[in-house]
């Protein structure tokens, strides 16, 4: 799927992640940010992953007329957090804030984790509004950091509808309450038969040109009906975003899994489970969901104090994501964890 653009039409790129702030009677369960959702101390990591995030990415695109960077969100009440005044920040760095209302708000008994993920399709269908078929859209979890430029994945997707990072789990394995068995059988439930058991794209990542955008804003409604029917039947369904997005991808002919080596879920936490690498440093995004409360709490205090990541030189740039992020001491060790993490990673091999 190729869109001819003329010289007119000039292409647009949007750099963009999202944070949804729960009331108490929406929180819901994060595995790797724990505590009550509605609290202050609670969003105030997302809030300081946030801004790490942007700082990431301005080093790379700041100057890049095509690009803009956008914050999606619930609230617009932007807080100040370790006095760094985030609404300020977002002003002075042209980082756009849009505030939309959920339009696919989940009952309490749908799922007990990632209950506000369906604000990422109020999000698509802002975006699908706004996007001409051929424009770029590019949403990330805020717990990811740039260590190159997004420039050449632009590039490579517009001969695509959309490109992903494929997770390789077992068709059996449960995925945030279904497995990829199950994933098929709902493709044939809402009339996408499909021969091979379909694979599991992660939702940290949305990489997709406009056109597969409008596709997904339109159908996703009557799929959301569809999915509350069963789950007031108390039948299988998707239950969080990554399970309807790899929906679609398979039924618009994305191609699926071309950005695992430029996109990696990195676990860094040596008491739990540590997957990480030397080529790693290589990638071009690094999701992080074990450095919420230190790698990115750290990059938040060096920014706060007013240390930007555009005065690192490229050598510095990359040296400080490393031992920021990556370092197995940054987790001091806890031993009856470790050891319990050490002997699991020794019966699988």
């Amino acid at each position: 799927m190729h869109d001819n653009v003329t010289t007119s039409e000039k292409q647009k790129k949007h750099i963009a992640t999202w944070v949804y702030l729960d009331s108490p009677e929406e929180r819901s369960n994060f595995p790797n940010n724990k505590g009550n959702s509605s609290s202050l101390a609670f969003q105030a990591v997302y809030w300081r992953c946030i801004v790490v995030f942007f700082e990431s990415s301005l080093r790379f695109h700041a100057n890049d007329p095509e690009i803009e960077h956008i914050l999606y969100t619930n609230t617009s009440q932007i807080p100040t957090i370790d006095g760094l005044d985030l609404n300020q920040f977002f002003k002075d760095n042209h980082i756009r804030v849009v505030v939309l209302k959920n339009k696919y708000p989940l009952p309490q008994n749908y799922f007990k984790s990632f209950r506000n993920q369906f604000f990422e399709f109020s999000i698509i269908d802002h975006v699908a509004a706004e996007m001409q078929d051929h424009d770029l859209f590019l949403l990330l979890d805020s717990d990811c950091v740039f260590a190159r430029s997004f420039q050449p994945l632009f590039e490579a997707v517009k001969q695509d509808c959309a490109h992903t990072m494929a997770m390789d789990y077992a068709e059996n394995y449960q995925i945030h309450g279904i497995s990829r068995l199950q994933m098929k059988e709902l493709f044939h439930e809402v009339g996408f038969p499909i021969e091979e058991t379909p694979v599991y794209s992660g939702g940290e990542v949305l990489l997709a040109k406009g056109s597969f955008l409008k596709t997904v804003a339109k159908d996703f409604p009557e799929l959301f009906e569809f999915l509350m029917d069963r789950n007031s039947k108390g039948l299988s369904k998707f239950n969080e975003e990554a399970h309807v997005l790899s929906f679609f991808y398979h039924r618009e002919g994305a191609k699926i899994g071309v950005l695992n080596n430029e996109i990696k879920r990195m676990w860094t936490n040596r008491n739990h489970y540590r997957n990480i690498t030397k080529s790693d440093a290589n990638l071009t995004v690094w999701h992080l969901p074990n450095e919420k409360p230190v790698g990115f709490a750290n990059s938040f205090k060096l920014i706060a104090s007013c240390k930007r990541f555009t005065s690192f030189s490229d050598k510095e740039y990359n040296a400080f994501l490393e031992d920021t992020f990556l370092k197995a001491k940054n987790h001091p060790i806890d031993l009856i964890r470790y050891t319990r993490a050490t002997l699991k990673k020794a019966l699988k091999s």
